[in-house]
């Protein structure tokens, strides 16, 4: 008997097991065969940069799993009054009351998860919750407190590229941070004011775009300069309401502050003149995001899904601005992508490095030659100004800097020297000792040159200068040095010579308002000098011309 009714307790035992085995995999299989409704909320729409690419990621990470979504976009880059939001209240609440309810609610972007916090009670209670794209991370980490949700924050890397921009621009010391006052900029901002505190050393300033009317911001990019890095994170709206696409927003950046280069924290690959950056995927969490989806329409508990905090970057960077700012790809991230990469040096030799080596062997000497080619060319140029015995400026170089003057109504003294009783030494003594005499004068007219007295030779023993300082004293003080410089003795081959020099000076324009004219009037100074004897100086304003 006892054995009897243990067989009847192990018989029901298995019948009762295989029962709610059969019942749970019935289920199993209902769950899984049937359509599941879900309600996606976009903060934005198509017209945001992210939103493409995070529908795009969802709906890869949802797969081929049995769902009918339903897409609601408040487009809060455009419409975010309280208006605008009852609207969009009105509207969703009349949806939601004429369809069958829904079994899960996705939310992206800040705008579109305090909404769903908000209404949450009333409109879709209970209802398992999933989030992404949450710029402002304690908003994230409340959200997903919350019973039944779970998400994603959008955790952009500060820290790598901050590091990055130092690395890549060490001169640049400010830190330009480009928001707006939208829902998502605030949170931005929050997040980047974070990062701030814990970088003492960072200088940074911001510019709130919602602010500034489209002048204003024109100025205020424009006042930029070689100190400044922009750090590029929201721009959706100007203080006079104009919207602006990323793309938009991008070029005027870009246009208005030319030379600063542009980094950016998300979307790094938008091209128009930004720069780059380790950008934040939209399409990854969006992946992530739809991934959640699946695990909870398929049983898995949101709550003990943990919020998603990962920095899920990538390095993107634009070809024609890293041209523009001398980068070059060995500076970049390792596996950086490169927009628009032409068929550039480059990367002509990551592919084809034997090749490439010789083409560098190639293009070496053929720099060597054009640099051989230019110093050539320079050389012969100075040539061309400069007078062969003594090394000091000839006529044509003294006529480009008279010329240079005259072009720029630049006041200056024009001298005129010659070596009294010259022919006398050359008969003397022979054109040796000449040649040693004029050599010894250039020396020594070389020793008083500065940025505002430059002399030059004429031809024989004829010396010209120039001084910039157009003073009657400076004048006067300048000849007469040039006079007491030259009765030193001079050592030549033949021994030592003592010799003395005439000069004469003429004021531009005070003398004579051309060229011509202020030549002309040294010559007749000079000829003064001669005319009393040799041996000084003559102002031609000192002359009595009556």
């Amino acid at each position: 008997m006892r054995r009897l009714l243990r067989w009847v307790v192990i018989t029901l035992s298995f019948v009762i097991l295989l029962s709610g085995t059969l019942a749970v995999t019935a289920m199993a299989r209902a769950t899984l065969g049937r359509q599941f409704r879900i309600l996606y909320i976009s903060s934005y729409s198509f017209s945001n940069y992210e939103v493409s690419d995070q529908l795009s990621g969802f709906e890869a990470g949802i797969g081929d799993f049995n769902v009918d979504i339903s897409y609601e976009f408040m487009d809060s880059g455009r419409y975010f009054a309280a208006s605008d939001i009852e609207n969009f209240d009105r509207y969703l609440r009349y949806k939601i009351e004429a369809s069958n309810g829904y079994d899960l609610i996705v939310v992206a972007d800040d705008p579109a998860l305090r909404y769903a916090i908000n209404n949450r009670s009333k409109l879709f209670p209970d209802v398992p919750m999933v989030f992404m794209g949450i710029n402002n991370q304690t908003e994230a980490v409340t959200a997903a407190a919350m019973q039944n949700a779970t998400g994603i924050a959008e955790t952009v890397d500060f820290e790598g590229n901050y590091a990055l921009i130092k690395e890549l621009f060490p001169n640049r010391k400010n830190l330009v941070v480009v928001v707006d006052s939208s829902v998502t900029g605030l949170g931005d901002y929050v997040e980047f004011m974070k990062f701030r505190d814990a970088h003492e050393e960072l200088s940074s300033s911001v510019i709130n775009t919602s602010y500034y009317t489209a002048e204003g911001l024109k100025e205020a990019f424009g006042e930029l300069g070689a100190n400044d890095v922009i750090l590029f994170l929201d721009f959706n709206a100007d203080g006079e309401n104009n919207a602006y696409s990323l793309q938009n927003a991008s070029t005027f950046i870009s246009e208005n502050a030319p030379n600063v280069p542009i980094f950016r924290v998300t979307s790094a690959d938008v091209g128009f003149g930004v720069l780059g950056g380790l950008s934040y995927s939209y399409y990854d969490a969006g992946k992530i995001a739809g991934t959640m989806v699946r695990r909870i329409l398929e049983g898995d508990n949101p709550d003990e899904m943990p919020l998603v905090l990962d920095k899920l970057t990538a390095p993107y960077f634009e070809q024609i601005v890293m041209d523009k700012f001398g980068i070059t790809y060995i500076q970049l991230p390792e596996n950086a992508e490169i927009l628009n990469e032409h068929n550039n040096f480059a990367k002509f030799y990551r592919e084809h490095k034997v090749i490439a080596n010789l083409v560098i062997i190639v293009i070496s000497l053929m720099v060597f030659i054009i640099v051989m080619l230019n110093i050539s060319n320079i050389h012969r140029k100075r040539l061309l100004r400069t007078d062969f015995l003594t090394d000091l400026l000839n006529r044509k170089g003294i006529m480009e800097i008279l010329n240079q003057a005259y072009d720029n109504k630049t006041a200056f003294w024009f001298i005129m020297l010659d070596v009294d009783y010259f022919k006398r030494i050359n008969d003397t003594y022979g054109h040796q000792v000449g040649d040693e005499i004029i050599i010894g004068v250039a020396e020594r007219l070389k020793a008083m040159e500065n940025k505002n007295l430059k002399f030059g030779r004429i031809g024989g023993d004829e010396f010209c200068g120039v001084l910039f300082v157009p003073t009657q004293e400076a004048g006067k003080e300048r000849c007469e040095l040039i006079a007491e410089t030259m009765r030193g003795k001079f050592q030549t081959t033949t021994g030592e010579l003592e010799i003395t020099v005439s000069v004469g000076c003429a004021l531009y324009p005070k003398d004579a308002d051309n060229l011509d004219k202020v030549m002309e009037y040294a010559d007749v100074a000079l000829y003064e000098t001669e005319h009393k004897g040799r041996n000084g100086y003559t102002l031609f304003c000192g002359i009595d011309h009556s």
